[in-house]
Formats: structure tokens, sequence, C-alpha cells
């Protein structure tokens, strides 16, 4: 039986089916899903097939194979320094949301690894899952209305992480990222402690207003669980300015009891040692950790490298990377990504730029996120009111990251637009590209 181009097909009584690029869908000739997949790319089939009917009933020990994947795109700022319009911000986010039910169906013929057309995509009454290959090519009325109908009420926006220094205690910049109505978690850094040395017991100070602000979205010594997406997001140390000592101690002792490097990885330590058991751990922070010896901070360039220097030297948190340390020894949730600021993508002395991925030999990532400015003139013409703005977007599926990219997205006067990305990191990428410092894989 020949393949039909994709049209219009009504959902089964088991509430999903399935669209794929292959003959062995129309068939029926199942098999092992991995088996599918290979021979998909082997014979690199370009048309997207219509499965029949009967796909919709199919038996739940097939459908059981099917990877039924939880995704989610997280847009990081490093260091905002008083970059931030709520306005143009909330309209780079808008851009950056990820691909939804409606996009999907009006899509066509794109897929993420050249050469590869096929589609896969597992559709139910509720929600949509995407798997690794492509979108899928809609056409119908009643397709776009299901469309609509179902981005009602959904938050696709993508999730926000910001890694502090917001401003020098700039709480206006604070309480209109706290306005932010999408998933965020926020970790206050060294510039956002910048005048308060403790806290004031007469009247609330810029810190005190900063926290109260945040609520639960700062989550200094504690964890956010995102329980649909099975990930949990621990914060490492509030006011962090790197290294040693502690900066702002009074503050960390009166607001969490912490006076020492130990207290403080213990604290971290303990918020990560609760998350749930089918959980992976982003860490959040304000300053990355130490690591010299996986090339964390040693060189003026490494990620956490001190480039004011001439000789570099380490300039991590060592109590972030020891409750790392103490976590992945005594417990089995694996930590895909730790994200962090504070040290800037241009050197200090100008000549050249930072790392700022570096994969671990435990495949944990490791992200600065900060590129300062992040708000510039838009990369167009002089004849274009606006400015270009810049997130390092993370896209993570079940547990893994896929790819990270530096994005700039010019918002104008009358449109938006993505800038050209740099790519930082796929799951493909060869070794020695992961780690220099300009990343010369450009995506258009």
């Amino acid at each position: 039986m020949p393949p039909e181009e994709c049209d219009e097909h009504e959902p089964g009584s088991s509430g999903a089916y399935v669209l794929m690029g292959n003959a062995y869908a129309a068939s029926g000739r199942w098999g092992d899903f991995a088996q599918v997949r290979k021979k998909m790319k082997e014979r690199n089939v370009k048309k997207c097939v219509k499965a029949t009917r009967s796909l919709g009933r199919l038996p739940s020990a097939i459908v059981g194979k099917l990877p039924m994947t939880s995704s989610i795109r997280i847009a990081v700022v490093g260091d905002v320094h008083d970059d931030w319009n709520l306005e143009e911000d909330m309209k780079a986010l808008q851009l950056l949301k990820p691909l939804h039910h409606k996009e999907v169906l009006r899509v066509s013929s794109y897929c993420p690894y050249s050469g590869l057309g096929s589609i896969i995509h597992i559709l139910d009454r509720h929600n949509i899952r995407h798997s690794e290959a492509g979108v899928v090519k809609g056409k119908g009325k009643r397709w776009r209305e299901r469309g609509r109908e179902r981005e009602k009420g959904e938050d696709c926006l993508p999730a926000f992480i910001g890694a502090g220094d917001f401003g020098n205690e700039n709480v206006d910049v604070v309480r209109s990222i706290a306005d932010l109505e999408i998933t965020k978690a926020v970790i206050l850094g060294n510039h956002d402690a910048w005048n308060t040395q403790k806290f004031s017991r007469r009247e609330k100070d810029a810190v005190q207003l900063q926290l109260e602000r945040l609520g639960d979205e700062h989550v200094g010594y504690r964890r956010m669980d995102l329980p649909m997406l099975k990930l949990s997001i621990v914060g490492g140390r509030p006011f962090s300015c790197g290294c040693r000592p502690l900066f702002r101690k009074q503050l960390l002792k009166a607001r969490y009891g912490v006076s020492d490097m130990d207290g403080s990885a213990e604290r971290i330590l303990q918020a990560a040692m609760d998350t749930p058991e089918d959980h992976s751990i982003i860490f959040l922070a304000h300053n990355g950790p130490t690591g010299g010896d996986a090339g964390l901070g040693a060189n003026v360039d490494d990620i956490c490298g001190r480039d004011w220097f001439v000789d570099g030297g380490d300039h991590g948190d060592p109590d972030l990377a020891q409750a790392l340390a103490k976590l992945k020894a005594a417990a089995p949730y694996p930590v895909p990504l730790v994200i962090f600021g504070d040290m800037h993508k241009q050197l200090a002395s100008g000549n050249g730029f930072r790392k700022m991925i570096v994969v671990g030999n435990d495949n944990t990532i490791y992200l600065n996120g900060t590129i300062v400015p992040r708000v510039r003139p838009p990369a167009l013409t002089a004849e274009f009111e606006g400015t270009s703005r810049d997130f390092t977007v993370a896209e993570v599926s079940n547990g893994r990251v896929e790819k990270i990219a530096e994005t700039w997205i010019s918002v104008l006067a009358f449109e938006v637009e993505l800038d050209p990305r740099f790519i930082l990191y796929m799951v493909h990428m060869p070794q020695h590209l992961r780690q220099i410092s300009h990343p010369k894989c450009r995506e258009e």
C-alpha cells in the first residue's frame, strides 16, 4: 500500500495517532522503534505519509513503545546590568516560544537534521509532545481549529532563568522581571546587594525588597520542582561574587544561617537531596563552580577564569563545586546543566572572548550566560529603530540538553525578528567545537 500525502485525520479511540514519513507505518510493520528510526534515516524518506484510521486504535503494547517526550525551552540571561525593558523583552520571549500545536500543523517540510524529511509526532486529545524529527504538514479547517483550541490557556512561552546582577540593587528591574507571567527562576548576584552589608531593622532595604518581590521564584539555597517536566532547579549561594571569601556574609547569616563555605555547600546539597527520584536537576547560581582540572577555571579565557590577572586563575565558587561533587557521589540524580553568570564573555583586556560552555567528563554541561551588554542596536540597518536583545537559549528534552544557542532578537518598531544565532552546543556537535571561545557554528 503506497504512502499517502498527509491530510486530515480524525483521532481514534485511543486518543493517539501517529504520522510517519515511512512506509512501515502504513503497512503496519512496526517492529522495534529504534529499527524504524534507523530505516527512516537509511531511506532518507522525504514525504509525509498518513497512517490509516486503524493507527488510532493501535494496541497499547505498541503505543507504549513510542517515546512520549517532555521538553522545555529555557531563555537564560546571565547579567542584566539594568538592560531590561519588560515590553521589549516580552516581545522577544514571544518569538522564542517552543513549537506549539498550531504552529506544528502550519509549518511544513522542516527538519533539524538535514537530509531527513521524515516525521514522527504523537498527538493526543490534550497536548502535543515532540519526538526527534521535524514537523508535520497539516491541511484542513478542523486541524487549524483544534490548534487554536489547544493554544488557549496554555503557557507556550519559554521558561526564564535570571542568573543575577540585575543592577546595583535595581529594585525596579527586579520587579519588572517578577512581573513576567511565565515559568521563571532567579538568583540574586553580588551587584544586587551592592550597597547593603546587613539588613536594616527600621525599614526594608533594597535587598529585602528584591527578595520579597521575587518570592519563591528566588531559588537561592532552595529547589523549584517542575513535576510535568520531571525537572528540578536547585539554587546556589545568593550574592556571590566568585571564589573566597563569602560575599555579604552578614546577609547570608541573617537570612540563611550560613557563615562559611562548608555551611553554604551543605545548604545547597540539602536543597538538592530532597529532589523527586524521577527528576533531573538543573543548578542555577550567580557564579560557576571551581574546577581547574575540569577546564572551568585556570586560564584567562576559561568559563570561570580570572581575566583581570595576566596569569588567570580559578574564580569559581568552591561551595557549589563541593555540593555538586557530593550530590553526584551520594545520589543517582542526573545533572544535565549548571547555569550561571557573573563572568562576562568579553574579556577584561578586550582581547578575545571567554569560553561560555564546558561539557564535563560526566556529561554535565556548564553554561555561562553572561553577555554584557545584552542590549545593542539592531543588526539590520540604521534605518530601523529598536534594539537587539540577547538570550542564551537552552533546549532540554527528557532531562537531556539537546541544544544551546546564543540568540539575539531584534525588537523593531513594527516587527520582531530573530537574528543569526551562534550554536554553543548540540547533541551531535564534535567535542572540539564545544570548547571554542567564539562559536563558529552559525545558524541563520
